[in-house]
């Protein structure tokens, strides 16, 4: 190997390193939502029905960032657009720091997700084009950054909070680290990618008419939406609702993101020998029965075992449907994910936002929560239709 193309490998392994640390820096920002909610509701004398409202906010700024970050990437290249979803993200933090009413917040929990969508969505095409050859490992290790960094940020807030730090200074701490990704991602030196991520609109317009598309769009918002309204509002049900479960608030976060990363190795061992669709279906059912055991659980001591089988479920679920996309759609890869993808963002800013207004309501926690094993319910008959559909031969365009 002559010293150019090691050097070239160097840089390549290096953008490979801050493509996994721009995951992990954007994981701890939404892992520690949940723990971080009551404290924001608490500064603009909100309760959990209004300060749900930062949901639909962050992630419809999170489907603008997904669904424009392909098309600016073709034209200004992965690394402009990756360093621009960064200062968007960091500025967008500091705002929400900065800000006085809950307007204000609103405002800079959009831009906090425009940035956040861009970061995910180019972060992970970078990493699959810096080494072709080793895709499904960098994309894998990928998303385990973003399990640790989901895994710390809830445990981190919570202790920080617990030791008289802010809200608000957590959020500028957020945003150093990721100006800090955005300089040392600015000084290297980045290969051209020939490979296009735009979301072609002719395709897509063609797609959405598709049952199949239709089935897939549905059941990534169902999931999106029932995994983060489990987690963000898991920290206030365990204050509010469970004997002794403040102590536990912080630390029931982390342990479902543990138990999702854990989750996660153990899935890739099963996709090739189980359908997609079915494997999705297994886990939904899972979910059920984890999220079930969470919502109704007498004690800490239930519902924190509850946690861990809703985290090992729901951990391939988001990936399978994915798969399911590009299995279906060989030659609209990047349309479709783009529109799946968006479709998550939806599901994940509204189910939450309703789950935030029951909970608050004289409903209570426990039936708000119950939410979620209904959801996962017609998430697993959705995929036992799914499965019916492609064994029967349904495809995509251009198969």
């Amino acid at each position: 190997m002559t010293s150019a193309s090691s050097a070239g490998f160097a840089s390549r392994r290096v953008l490979a390193i801050i493509c996994c640390l721009v995951m992990f820096a954007y994981a701890v920002y939404f892992g520690a939502i949940g723990v971080l909610l009551p404290a924001i509701g608490a500064a603009f004398h909100v309760g959990p029905a209004i300060t749900g409202r930062l949901f639909p906010a962050d992630l419809g700024g999170f489907v603008v960032g997904v669904l424009t970050s392909g098309s600016l990437s073709d034209r200004w290249g992965r690394k402009s657009v990756l360093m621009l979803g960064l200062f968007t993200a960091a500025v967008g933090m500091c705002l929400f720091a900065l800000s006085s009413s809950l307007t204000a917040a609103l405002v800079a929990a959009c831009l906090i997700g425009v940035g956040n969508g861009a970061m995910e969505t180019v972060a992970c095409a970078f990493a699959s084009d810096l080494f072709p050859e080793k895709r499904a490992i960098l994309l894998n290790l990928v998303q385990v950054a973003f399990g640790v960094g989901a895994s710390l940020g809830p445990s981190a807030a919570y202790w920080l909070l617990g030791n008289h730090v802010g809200w608000r200074a957590v959020y500028y701490g957020i945003a150093a680290g990721t100006m800090l990704l955005f300089a040392f991602l600015a000084v290297q030196r980045c290969p051209k990618s020939d490979v296009s991520e735009a979301i072609d609109t002719g395709a897509l317009k063609e797609i959405v008419r598709r049952r199949e598309f239709q089935m897939l769009c549905l059941a990534q918002a169902l999931y999106v939406g029932a995994e983060t309204g489990y987690f963000s509002w898991m920290p206030t049900y365990f204050q509010r609702t469970l004997p002794n479960g403040a102590r536990w608030a912080g630390l029931c976060v982390t342990l479902f993101w543990m138990a999702i990363t854990v989750g996660r190795l153990t899935t890739g061992a099963l996709i090739g020998k189980i359908p997609l669709m079915r494997l999705t279906m297994l886990l939904a059912l899972g979910g059920i029965v984890g999220s079930a055991i969470t919502a109704i659980a007498p004690s800490t001591a239930v519902a924190l075992p509850g946690i861990v089988i809703t985290g090992l479920a729901f951990s391939g679920i988001f990936g399978l449907v994915l798969a399911e996309a590009a299995d279906l759609y060989p030659l609209q890869v990047g349309t479709v994910f783009g529109g799946v993808v968006a479709a998550g963002g939806f599901g994940g800013a509204v189910i939450p936002w309703l789950i935030g207004i029951a909970g608050d309501s004289s409903a209570g926690w426990r039936t708000a929560l119950c939410s979620i094993p209904a959801i996962m319910a017609c998430l697993a008959l959705l995929c036992w239709g799914m499965n019916a559909r492609v064994a029967r031969g349904a495809g995509g365009l251009g198969d």
